[in-house]
């Protein structure tokens, strides 16, 4: 599996590598920079997938506004319980198996202010603003979005999943085996480093799907639902 995956890797262009690596570089400099906590990131992103689900309505009206909200319930839904396992994994990759991992977990949001939670929101807004935007001027609205924010939202997602064991079976050994040296690591910046890796490799792999697929895609994602 690992040798397909590195092959899958090489067929990227150097192009789009640096893109995409570029994006997740401001990702990653904006957790590290701005303190925030791991489980806020991965509140945040999990955010932006509602938004995105919110923005994706007018590119689909014909499917109705009911089953739209339906799918934006699903999707909370969905995130909700990955974010519970997200925020537990947190506490034991800080504090092992205490029994105290989900206090610990949800203590990380009481070191947030809402200065952090509104720059946060405001930040998220513009870029689902100016992805909409770019989308809806282009000469193609439906491939534009997909290609640009559905497919990068089904990568967010599968991060999101992904990084609860990450937590739990990379991040804690790593912070043992340095404890054991003698080393602190500050477990924030360690997952949201191993969060941007995951979701960059994922983004990746997704800008390998070809352009015509995508574009059927578009045309209706729903198509078997």
């Amino acid at each position: 599996m690992g040798d397909s995956l590195i092959k899958s890797l090489r067929e990227v262009s150097p192009n789009t590598a640096l893109r995409v690596g570029i994006s997740h570089a401001f990702l990653l400099v904006a957790a590290l920079v701005g303190s925030l906590p791991f489980v806020f990131v991965q509140a945040l992103l999990a955010v932006e997938l509602i938004l995105v689900s919110l923005a994706t309505i007018p590119f689909y009206p014909e499917r109705g506004l009911q089953k739209h909200l339906l799918d934006m319930l699903k999707l909370g839904a969905a995130s909700a319980f990955v974010l519970f396992f997200s925020v537990v994994s947190y506490g034991v990759a800080a504090e092992g198996d205490s029994g105290n991992a989900l206090e610990f977990g949800m203590s990380a949001f009481a070191r947030l202010d809402w200065t952090d939670i509104a720059w946060a929101l405001a930040y998220l807004v513009l870029h689902v603003a100016i992805s909409l935007r770019t989308a809806m001027t282009s000469a193609d609205p439906r491939a534009t979005w997909a290609q640009n924010k559905l497919a990068e939202g089904g990568a967010t997602f599968l991060a999101l999943f992904f990084m609860v064991f990450v937590a739990f079976f990379v991040g804690r050994p790593i912070v043992v085996g340095l404890a054991v040296l003698g080393s602190h690591v500050d477990v924030d910046a360690l997952l949201s480093g191993l969060m941007v890796l995951v979701r960059y490799v994922l983004m990746l792999i997704v800008s390998l799907i070809p352009e015509s697929e995508m574009k059927s895609i578009a045309r209706n994602p729903y198509s078997k639902r």
